[in-house]
């Protein structure tokens, strides 16, 4: 088996991974929604967050095919002593040792960066799993996607929903804008970012620490690689002008009947207001109007945020799919295994 670099220049090659990627998705999560090939391309070759990549592909029984591949994120801001790695196979080829080749590449490419540990997000009770769990993996928290079908919730309960939070919400005000942060916010859009820090999260992995630069080169920056249309709805206190709570939702073009809920946070100053309740509501009224083909929106939050999915349940958000789970592993583990026969 060859295990080669992928070009991240490459066009066909990466068309090649976004299709084994797709036939794994579909086999995997069957209930979706799926990625689209720009969106794959964006995340890819440069990331949500703009970490450091390598993408590897073990080559197929044809020439010139791909049974598999792998991705390395090289976080460069925090958490410098790991590797966040997404392995795919192509169902057809698994079971034939491709996956502990693949990871057996991945472990020694992250020892050779000097990261001594692999994180990797799995779903629960399928081949994702019973392979991290093979590979002698263990087991962190546990994430479960929830999907609103908007059209299912009418006006007058939207309605409903919008006025109860700004009984609790009369001291702030809505703003709203598409595309990029504002040049206005992006100070406090850095405080909205890290507000997310507070959400359960595996203790030994650092927040990331937020400023106005990373969100110029860490958001902005990145998302016309995307070609996303992404809303954002943020709350903002009458008093005092600070942004207190923010929502922000994707839809592909290519597959406009999902939405995909990228963060809600409220800062920790202005919780108790019901700020992620009324920005998430007056978001839905807005994508209504905005996205005449939206039918769905998904998102996930950790099992143990209850916050979050009280609020999400309020607005008819209801359990997609079999549960997930992220996955650390000892590089030095693997690297010193012996190979499978």
């Amino acid at each position: 088996m060859r295990i080669k670099q992928v070009d991240l220049a490459d066009a066909d090659t990466i068309r090649a991974c976004f299709e084994v990627f797709l036939v794994a998705q579909q086999a995997d999560e069957p209930d979706g929604p799926f990625f689209t090939e720009r969106p794959f391309r964006g995340w890819l070759t440069t990331g949500w967050g703009g970490n450091p990549r390598e993408v590897w592909l073990a080559e197929g029984p044809a020439e010139g095919t791909v049974a598999g591949w792998c991705l390395l994120e090289l976080p460069d801001l925090e958490n410098l002593d790991q590797t966040e790695l997404t392995l795919v196979v192509h169902p057809a080829q698994r079971r034939r040792g491709i996956g502990r080749a693949l990871l057996k590449h991945a472990a020694t490419r992250a020892a050779e960066h000097g990261r001594s540990v692999l994180t990797a997000p799995t779903r629960l009770g399928g081949d994702g799993e019973a392979f991290a769990r093979a590979v002698g993996a263990g087991q962190g928290l546990v994430d479960v996607q929830r999907v609103m079908d908007i059209r299912a919730t009418g006006d007058d309960e939207l309605a409903r929903l919008r006025a109860s939070a700004e009984e609790k919400a009369s001291d702030y005000s809505l703003v709203s804008w598409t595309g990029l942060v504002p040049e206005e916010f992006i100070e406090q859009a850095a405080g909205l970012f890290a507000a997310l820090n507070d959400a359960p999260h595996d203790p030994e992995t650092a927040p990331a620490v937020w400023d106005a630069e990373r969100v110029r080169e860490r958001v902005n920056d990145l998302r016309p690689l995307y070609g996303l249309r992404i809303y954002s709805i943020a709350a903002r206190h009458d008093a005092t002008g600070e942004l207190a709570a923010l929502t922000e939702v994707a839809v592909d073009p290519a597959d406009p009947g999902w939405g995909h809920q990228m963060l809600t946070g409220v800062t920790r100053a202005h919780r108790g207001h019901r700020l992620g309740l009324l920005v998430k509501v007056a978001m839905a009224q807005w994508l209504q109007a905005a996205e005449p083909e939206l039918e769905r929106i998904d998102t996930w939050n950790a099992q143990s945020n209850q916050y979050m999915i009280a609020v999400n349940e309020a607005l008819g958000y209801t359990i997609l799919g079999r549960p997930g789970s992220w996955w650390k592993l000892d590089v030095a583990t693997v690297v010193l295994s012996e190979p499978e026969l």
